[in-house]
């Protein structure tokens, strides 16, 4: 039943992202990847050997909450950290052959949760949503600068 929340954005949009979080753990679970790490894949499949810093600021995450995910990331040989040649302070994020092999696999993953998510949607919706979505992530980054 409808309540007055569901028309608040922040609520909305909360809840379809812990939705969309479970729905993906439950898709990529037997790899042993958890969805917090996913999106540091996605960016390391993009560009392989980035630094934190870059990640936290791509991901807009918290340093320390990237730092987290990356140990556990290692833990689960899912990257190596190697010192930056040019930056005795930074070191590169690589992924491991083990997460290079998840790429397929995980990616297909998240296509399909996107696709559940967005069930019967017309083609021409899906682009409005999409964009809306964007400028709204537009609005409030261009907020915080």
């Amino acid at each position: 039943m409808p309540t007055n929340r569901d028309k608040s954005l922040g609520s909305v949009v909360g809840h379809l992202s812990r939705l969309l979080t479970q729905a993906l753990g439950d898709e990529i679970k037997a790899s042993g990847v958890a969805p917090g790490q996913f999106p540091v894949l996605t960016c390391l499949w993009d560009q392989d050997g980035l630094t934190q810093r870059d990640l936290y600021q791509r991901l807009n995450i918290e340093q320390a909450t990237m730092s987290n995910t990356l140990a556990r990331m290692e833990r689960d040989n899912l990257i190596k950290r190697k010192p930056d040649v040019n930056d005795r302070r930074a070191s590169r994020v690589h992924l491991t052959a083990h997460a290079k092999k998840l790429e397929r696999d995980l990616t297909a993953g998240a296509r399909a949760v996107n696709k559940r998510a967005l069930g019967a949607l017309k083609a021409k919706d899906k682009k409005v949503l999409l964009s809306l979505m964007g400028e709204m992530i537009d609005n409030l980054e261009a907020e915080g600068d």
